[in-house]
């Protein structure tokens, strides 16, 4: 007890010596330390991190330091020479939120006609408070990157134990990819940080509902269609209706209640956002013929891949759909590596084929013992899984969106990893 209050005060001091330093170096610009500081507090508490397990708190925030500084460390990195990083969406994204700024001091409005608008007003509302520094929106990111291993830290622990729970958060912080493109002005940080935020109320309400958790999720929700939309209603839809099937816990009848109850709020904030309810006028716009025409216009540029696709009747799409699993599950393949961002993405690649090997024993083990929640990942895994890859035709755009799915993949592949089994909420030592 003695060393561990000991490893508590050391790691207490070690945080407090980093905030006085950074408070040191930005001295005459204290508003950016503070909406950093104001930003990192608040995914702290949404992400839940005061409820660590004890034991695990030394490990947990030693790993959180290292991904933080590992991506403060290729901030550093890619501003000290040319390289494709800073030629990327992000320029797009800075430059707009600072235009939205401007117009905001002259007490205009500036109208973005893109459904995915929300990223730029994030990068506008932080310009607005600190000033036009877009490495800030990075430094953000990170933080928030932290937060969504949170999550799934949380999820993992629930389903798994703490061992599980400890690997997971390591694989999300430290995934390669990710690490990319939360270090970058992206809007990846914040969509996987809502998706499993969500995830992790869904699950929560699985065991016991709470109308406050409900409407956390709806909340959560909004933020997410507006970076991109088409994420938001598939999951919003994919929990609304998978939740009579995974929440095992309770009796028919009140299945049925809170799925109502679910469906309602969820469609409400979709009819909100101007995608009717439950996102309906946007489903009912949506074909195979419309998705084939999206493929096609994505397959551009040398990462393109399966050019002119035929989707004109459920049987050609089902024809292409493995050719399209592929893909998306193991590319870019070895010998499709050329130019930068390919070649760093070999050996993640490499390490992700080995991880695919415990998600068959983590799915057997879970729907054994967490069939409810097992369900649930399964359907909402599969949902994304299909749709991108159908939808997807460019390798670059895959690699970027992929996460959102290896994020939740994760919990499968640590428990199948070694996560100790558990039952009804209740660990097994063993069998």
């Amino acid at each position: 007890m003695k060393e561990r209050l000991k490893n508590r005060g050391l790691e207490l001091a070690l945080f407090f010596a980093l905030a006085l330093l950074a408070g040191l170096l930005v001295y005459d610009k204290m508003v950016i330390f503070s909406i950093v500081a104001l930003i990192a507090v608040a995914v702290f508490f949404l992400a839940e991190g005061y409820r660590i397990q004890i034991e695990d708190r030394s490990i947990i925030w030693k790993l959180a330091l290292g991904a933080l500084l590992l991506r403060i460390a290729f901030i550093i990195a890619t501003q000290a020479f040319d390289n494709p990083f800073l030629r990327a969406d992000g320029i797009t994204y800075a430059r707009i939120g600072n235009e939205i700024v401007q117009t905001w001091n002259a007490g205009d409005h500036y109208i973005i006609r893109k459904a995915n608008y929300g990223y730029y007003y994030f990068n506008a509302f932080i310009f607005y408070a600190t000033g036009y520094y877009p490495d800030i929106v990075r430094l953000i990111n990170s933080i928030i990157a932290i937060g969504a291993a949170l999550n799934l830290y949380f999820i993992s622990l629930n389903l798994s134990g703490r061992r599980a729970a400890k690997f997971t958060f390591a694989l999300t912080a430290f995934f390669p990819s990710f690490v990319v493109w939360s270090a970058l002005n992206l809007k990846e940080s914040l969509c996987v940080f809502l998706i499993t935020y969500i995830v992790k109320k869904i699950m929560e309400i699985m065991r016991e509902f709470h109308f406050i958790k409900l409407f956390a999720i709806a909340l959560a929700l909004l933020p997410l269609v507006t970076l991109r939309f088409y994420v938001g209603i598939l999951l919003g839809v994919v929990m609304a209706l998978a939740y009579i099937f995974s929440a095992v816990n309770f009796t028919w009848n009140k299945r049925i209640v809170y799925t109502l109850l679910l469906v309602f709020v969820v469609g409400v904030s979709l009819l909100q956002m101007g995608y009717g309810f439950l996102g309906k006028d946007y489903l009912a716009s949506q074909s195979l013929e419309s998705i084939g025409e999206q493929h096609n216009a994505g397959a551009i540029g040398d990462s393109a891949y399966s050019q002119e696709v035929d989707f004109s009747s459920p049987l050609k799409a089902l024809i292409y759909l493995p050719l399209g699993l592929f893909y998306f599950v193991f590319g870019p393949l070895p010998w499709q590596s050329g130019g930068l961002l390919k070649i760093i993405s070999l050996p993640e690649m490499f390490m992700l084929y080995i991880l695919y090997l415990f998600v068959w024993p983590g799915i057997y083990s879970l729907w054994r013992h967490r069939r409810g929640e097992c369900i649930f990942l399964l359907i909402l895994i599969s949902s994304f899984t299909l749709i991108y890859a159908l939808g997807g035709s460019n390798m670059g755009g895959i690699y970027r969106v992929r996460f959102q799915v290896l994020s939740l993949l994760f919990i499968f592949i640590s428990h199948g990893f070694g996560g100790e089994k558990q039952h009804n909420g209740t660990q097994l030592v063993g069998e």
